[in-house]
């Protein structure tokens, strides 16, 4: 199955070419699994659903779905958050 892919914008082609972190550059949300009981999450735009098998994020450009089991949200700042429990997967859309 082909997905759509979403084009590079200038932000990102600059951190790119510059081989400079795009997180820092252009602000696109960073992602550190730690592994399938912990993310963490900085440059994060908000939570837009909560529930304890699945939690949707806000990325600007992507929303990071995250699914798993007892899924809890430990800690929240306005660039950064924590999520724990059994995560299964993540997708980006």
């Amino acid at each position: 199955m082909e997905r759509n892919r979403k084009r590079p914008g200038l932000l990102e082609k600059t951190a790119e070419f510059l081989d400079l972190p795009g997180d820092v550059v252009a602000g696109l949300p960073k992602l550190e699994l730690t592994g399938s009981r912990e993310l963490r999450m900085e440059n994060h735009k908000g939570i837009l659903a909560y529930g304890n098998e699945e939690i949707h994020i806000s990325g600007g450009k992507w929303m990071v779905k995250v699914r798993g089991r007892e899924l809890e949200l430990k800690a929240m700042t306005g660039n950064e958050l924590l999520i724990t429990g059994d995560i299964a997967g993540i997708d980006l859309e």
